[in-house]
């Protein structure tokens, strides 16, 4: 019989509960852990967040807590019932065909809620059967909430710690705000809940199911109107990194159901666009994984120039660049090459986004100092220099790129191309979506040509018409065409919307009718242009420019620069009239701009720009002789004005009231604003007080003989006082260096192996060792723990206990002459 429950478990796989936890998160697990059975009929997978490369002290914190046995949960384990799995903080996990999967964690654009917690719900979210079940404890955030709602969508049970109970209750209140909930129970209660759910005949509880009905067709109406309004397609993301995304922005607006969120985006563009803004994953740097860019320049670049035909440029596409740190890495090896062939050669980068604020601020090429750290100072003083605090590329490798807006799922692709650099994009993105990406970049690859890929997307593309050049860096080489049996993936085009509100009526206006329009930032830059600016806009000789004072006319640049600067300040419309121009004859063009925020949080950073000429009218008509101005925005209709006067009237009076209230209001809340400013100066006052006293602390421990350092968990040095000079050679410029790089001046062959032991033992070490001078020290190595219980470095102290160490020596001799005698 156990036999075969254990063939049954091994095809249909075993129940699984997650539990995800983050600050404060120790405390709840040892009371969940304590309730739990040893005969726990189901696998428990504990996720938590923690840097990578840190050691935890989770695993046998947790051991004391439950007879439950351990086991590691690595690639290719098979998870079985009764048994607690911990993954690394190097890796991260999910569930394939009933086996653990892990990627590494660096290099994957780690981010809370999103690779540790999420990742994981989201792949067990995709099993039928059995069964899953989510517990959600205490922690900060919305860790845990994107894959809790695939969870709930499939069917899966979702528990939440009580946030009354909770350390922190950011993660229990994200849940359940959204109402994806199950059950909402204190930690000791928590235990026999899952096993109840572990039985076949359990029921969800009904108000928790109606809340959460509504869920997927709420998401699924947000992409359809990203689609639609914008143009770019979300349905090939995975859906915790995109579920992470609209959270963050309903978090922003204060907006906690789907449903309300999808009417807002319908009414509000400008938060539509700060939506599609936001979505895309924007983690990029010059030269990441350096080794990586070696190997591409040694066995890529090279053979492509030394091949490359005469008279033909060297074709380059980075798509999905952000802001351009990938595509100026690529352009910079290529740039080195050149100069050191006999035959210098031209080449040509193409850098495209799906969001044209990134494309604008890349095009631009500066950045900031510490994000130049991957690049050498050979490079950064050839291709960069200096200029408002900042680095900018230097004009004549910029003139080598091409930053264009590019939605790489729905729009066309380039051709013809040797070198096509996508990192880190595809795992973000469902594997149709991925799949469909790869045959749209083998066909823009000529034959010979290179794709480089990110360190954890490593896909089977032997059977793709790719050769793999590098295993370990994902650089494949173009060897032939696609496999026949390749599926293709639909791409949508947005469909109109038959009713639409009068914003979006206004948004036809401008994109259908002669009434042109642009939004731009408050750099001036252009994001978005409506209807046709022909004869407004001009492309000027140079370098190309997406700033609205380079395109228009050169006598409108003085106002209209004048004019932004003060609907930035005021935050009020302003226009400007008879504006007059070359190739305009006679007709005069006003200018209205309307200042513009993404929300009541947020600074007024968006300007919308329309050129109104004097033969505009509202009967225009479109191509088809329409007029769907008149129709929308329903200005023909017949209008009462009494009444009109009439219901202004009962408005002014409402205002009126609304204003009163509004006065008493503010006048409780300056009385509340000045008991917390009370409040204030008393805690500063103790802030004061507390600095003072670490000032003095600080004071005694350098001016002392005490001889401590510490040390980080990668071992370098952050803090000495200047006694441990006599054990250690030390300088400040010391600090950020590993301890092994230091040469002490003492023999102590278990110092290192010491330091490893407590990092990962979390238990003290002492020795009593000896320097070249005959000087004895006692050496103590103590753990260093966060609030969580987790290890974040060592502390080590030196006493000399030279004197004492002799007294003792000449001691004993006493002793053994008295005996003697």
């Amino acid at each position: 019989m156990a036999d075969v429950q254990a063939l049954h478990e091994k095809e249909a796989g075993v129940p699984i509960v997650a539990v995800g936890a983050s600050a404060g998160g120790i405390t709840a697990l040892q009371k969940l852990f304590e309730g739990l059975p040893a005969s726990l009929p189901l696998a428990v997978v504990v996720l938590q967040h923690l840097p990578a490369g840190q050691s935890s002290s989770l695993t046998k914190l947790i051991a004391r807590w439950t007879r439950l046995p351990f086991r590691a949960a690595t690639d290719g384990t098979r998870p079985v019932a009764r048994c607690v799995y911990v993954p690394s903080p190097d890796h991260i996990l999910t569930l394939e065909d009933n086996v653990f999967r892990t990627r590494p964690a660096e290099g994957g654009a780690r981010r809370p809620g999103l690779d540790t917690i999420d990742s994981f719900l989201e792949s067990l979210a995709l099993r039928e059967t059995p069964r899953p079940v989510v517990v959600i404890l205490s922690g900060t955030g919305m860790d845990g909430t994107a894959g809790a709602i695939r969870v709930r969508q499939a069917g899966g049970v979702v528990i939440v710690q009580d946030p009354f109970t909770a350390l922190y209750d950011g993660m229990p209140k994200a849940v359940i705000r959204r109402g994806i909930h199950d059950h909402v129970l204190p930690v000791g209660a928590i235990g026999q809940q899952i096993l109840a759910c572990a039985t076949p005949d359990y029921v969800r509880p009904k108000p928790s199911a109606n809340c959460a009905d509504g869920t997927p067709e709420a998401l699924g109406r947000i992409i359809d109107l990203v689609r639609q309004r914008v143009g770019c397609d979300l349905s090939g993301y995975k859906p915790a990194p995109l579920l992470w995304r609209i959270q963050q922005r309903m978090e922003a607006r204060q907006v906690w159901s789907f449903e309300d969120y999808a009417l807002l985006i319908k009414d509000d563009l400008v938060e539509l666009e700060s939506l599609v803004r936001e979505i895309p994953i924007h983690v990029t740097e010059f030269f990441r994984d350096s080794d990586a860019w070696t190997v591409l320049r040694n066995e890529v670049l090279g053979p492509l120039v030394s091949r490359l035909e005469e008279q033909r440029a060297l074709r380059v596409w980075t798509p999905a660049c952000s802001t351009g740190e990938e595509a100026y890495s690529v352009a910079m090896l290529l740039d080195e090459i050149s100069h050191e062939s006999e035959e210098p050669f031209d080449f040509q980068v193409f850098a495209t986004d799906a969001a044209p604020e990134l494309v604008a601020r890349a095009s631009r090429g500066l950045f900031r100092e510490r994000s130049l750290a991957g690049v050498s100072d050979v490079r950064q003083s050839r291709y960069f220099y200096k200029v408002d605090g900042a680095l900018r590329v230097k004009r004549f490798l910029r003139e080598k790129l091409v930053f264009v807006p590019q939605d790489m799922i729905s729009d066309p692709p380039f051709s013809g191309l040797d070198l096509v650099t996508c990192r880190n994009l595809f795992i973000y993105l469902e594997p149709e979506t991925v799949r469909h990406l790869l045959c749209v970049l083998h066909g823009s690859l000529r034959e010979g040509g290179f794709l480089f890929l990110g360190k954890s997307e490593t896909y089977p593309l032997k059977v793709r018409g790719f050769k793999p050049l590098s295993s370990q860096w994902n650089i494949y080489r173009k060897v032939g065409p696609m496999d026949a049996g390749r599926q293709k993936m639909s791409v949508r085009r947005p469909i109109p919307d038959r009713e639409l509100p009068s914003s979006t009526a206004l948004r036809v206006a401008y994109e259908q009718f002669d009434i042109p329009s642009v939004l731009i930032d408050d750099q001036c830059n252009v994001l978005r242009i409506y209807g046709s600016t022909e004869g407004l806009l001009r492309l000027p000789a140079g370098e190309p420019s997406l700033n609205l004072t380079d395109l228009v006319p050169r006598e409108w640049a003085a106002p209209l620069q004048h004019a932004i600067r003060h609907v930035l300040a005021e935050h009020e419309s302003m226009e400007l009239s008879s504006l007059q121009a070359d190739g305009l004859g006679n007709l005069g063009v006003g200018i209205r701009l309307t200042p513009l925020q993404a929300s009541v949080d947020t600074s007024w950073d968006r300007i919308l720009v329309s050129f109104i000429r004097k033969d505009d009218a509202v009967g225009a008509v479109d191509a088809s002789g329409s007029s769907l101005l008149r129709d929308d925005l329903g200005v023909d209709a017949a209008v009462d004005w009494r009444n009109e006067a009439r219901v202004s009237r009962q408005e002014v009076d409402a205002s009126h009231e609304e204003l009163l209230a509004l006065n008493e209001e503010l006048k409780a809340s300056n009385e509340e604003l000045s008991r917390s400013n009370q409040d204030l100066n008393r805690s500063n006052f103790l802030l004061q007080e507390n600095i003072a006293q670490l000032a003095m602390q600080n004071h005694v421990l350098l001016s002392g003989a005490v001889m401590t350092m510490f040390l980080d968990t990668e071992l370098k040095l952050r803090w000495f006082t200047p006694s441990m000079r006599d054990v250690f050679p030390l300088q400040p410029a010391d600090t950020g260096r590993r301890i092994d790089d230091l040469v002490p001046t003492f023999r102590d062959e278990n110092f290192y192996a010491d330091i490893q032991c407590v990092l990962q033992a979390s238990e003290p070490r002492e020795a009593v060792i000896r320097d070249d001078g005959g000087r004895c020290f006692l050496r103590k190595i103590f753990p260093y723990l966060s609030e969580t219980g987790v290890i974040v470095g060592v502390a080590i102290t030196f006493a000399d206990i030279t004197d004492r160490t002799h007294a003792d020596v000449a001691s004993l001799r006493h002793k053994k002459n008295l005996s003697e005698e």
